[in-house]
């Protein structure tokens, strides 16, 4: 692992930077909206676990690493969100005050075990993601923002890098497969709940300046892409809920080490 700062200029690109799926923009947009609430959060577990496996564990290289390539994520993230709400999108401040108290919430009133589950649930989507990021999606960006395309795949590109730590975590304090599962689908439950009315925000507020015609367009590709995307993660999570699941057996998609090594050259 390693910490990586690149660079990007978002100016030009929000909102709807995918061209041949614009509405996928929007899924993507809100994605990043919840990351400087969801990567801290996930860090203060980190360390709170970190103090409970005590100074000398041999994971808390891992866990420093990891939470170094997160804050450079989140801080990535700001700069995206705030090109985001000059597109003059007016309740966004609204999704995000939901961000920010779910995860405050979260911190405050559930158990170490329960939050590491549920980190280890969002860490075992990422390489999911970068799969296919890096290896379905071709079609889907061509003539997008490439600034866009280059944030995300270096977000998971670093996601897949890191993806043992939350894992290896979790098994060293709690390590029980029905908990894991637990904190998994409590994590897609809430993903779907507070992503879902964002995205349908976002999508409305687009529609207004369509015309009915456009209108039905505009729904059949985003149940076009919708529907593929949820496919490919389904067949994926079936993977994930075994109990013989390790992310130390996860293949490394196409192109990731490729583009790590491009952003370590040019630093």
């Amino acid at each position: 692992m390693k910490v990586r700062k690149p660079s990007f200029d978002y100016s030009s690109s929000l909102p709807r930077w995918c061209r041949t799926y614009p509405e996928y923009s929007q899924v993507v947009n809100v994605a990043s909206l919840s990351l400087p609430y969801l990567e801290p959060y996930l860090n203060t577990v980190m360390r709170r676990a970190q103090g409970k496996l005590g100074p000398d564990h041999p994971l808390n290289a891992d866990i420093a690493l990891f939470c170094k390539q997160e804050a450079a994520h989140y801080l990535q993230h700001d700069a995206y969100n705030e090109a985001l709400r000059k597109a003059g999108y007016a309740r966004l401040p609204q999704f995000e005050e939901r961000f920010r108290a779910h995860f405050e919430r979260l911190l405050n009133e559930k158990s170490l075990k329960f939050n590491c589950a549920y980190s280890l649930g969002f860490e075992s989507i990422g390489p999911i993601y970068a799969e296919w990021w890096f290896e379905q999606t071709d079609d889907v960006m061509a003539g997008a923002d490439p600034s866009v395309v280059s944030l995300w795949k270096w977000h998971l590109a670093e996601e897949f890098e890191h993806r043992t730590v939350a894992f290896d975590v979790y098994q060293a304090l709690f390590g029980s497969y029905a908990y894991r599962i637990k904190g998994l689908l409590a994590f897609l439950r809430d993903l779907r709940e507070i992503n879902g009315g964002a995205v349908k925000y976002l999508l409305s507020e687009d529609s207004k300046k369509m015309s009915a015609e456009e209108q039905a367009a505009s729904r059949k590709r985003f149940a076009e892409i919708r529907q593929r995307e949820s496919a490919f993660v389904r067949s994926r999570l079936v993977r994930i809920m075994s109990p013989f699941y390790s992310p130390h057996k996860s293949r490394e998609p196409k192109g990731v080490a490729e583009l790590l090594g491009k952003i370590d050259a040019a630093a």
